[in-house]
């Protein structure tokens, strides 16, 4: 501090105007949620859920986590879910206590029948099984099971 000139004294106070003591704003920032509550996960798949009333049928497709998902061509969308979570309370909504569930098998190209389905099954949200069918009686669900092996052979 050499280059001080000779008339201002290096050790003092500012003498200007104070600044006033509120702005006037008010500025708030809404409460996310808590970071260490737990932790972050990417969203594994975007899952559609697909009523299809004539058939008394619930379809759910299991797509890329950002794929665009129009509407479906055929039947009601019930609804798009990013996590398991959610589409197992989407299930329980829906009421799937005891139907009958066609899993698409990705791995070994095959449908596979489960009777008495909860929404707590443990195949449901897994990228092994793309697409699950929901059917109320055991015949509905075993026709729709060879129609699609058939189909696919």
């Amino acid at each position: 501090m050499t280059d001080i000139p000779d008339d201002l004294t290096d050790v003092g106070t500012h003498h200007g105007n104070e600044p006033p003591p509120e702005t006037g704003q008010t500025v708030r920032s809404p409460e996310g949620p808590d970071p260490s509550a737990s932790e972050a996960r990417p969203s594994a798949a975007l899952f559609q859920l697909v009523r299809f009333p004539s058939e008394h049928r619930l379809t759910v497709h299991a797509h890329s986590a950002r794929a665009e998902v129009s509407p479906p061509d055929e039947g009601e969308e019930v609804g798009k879910y990013r996590t398991d979570t959610a589409l197992r309370e989407a299930l329980a909504d829906e009421n799937i206590d005891g139907m009958v569930a066609v899993f698409e098998d990705a791995e070994t190209d095959r449908m596979l029948m489960e009777a008495d389905v909860t929404a707590d099954h443990a195949w449901i949200g897994q990228p092994r099984y793309p697409t699950i069918s929901f059917f109320e009686s055991a015949d509905e669900a075993e026709s729709f099971a060879n129609t699609r092996d058939e189909g696919r052979e």
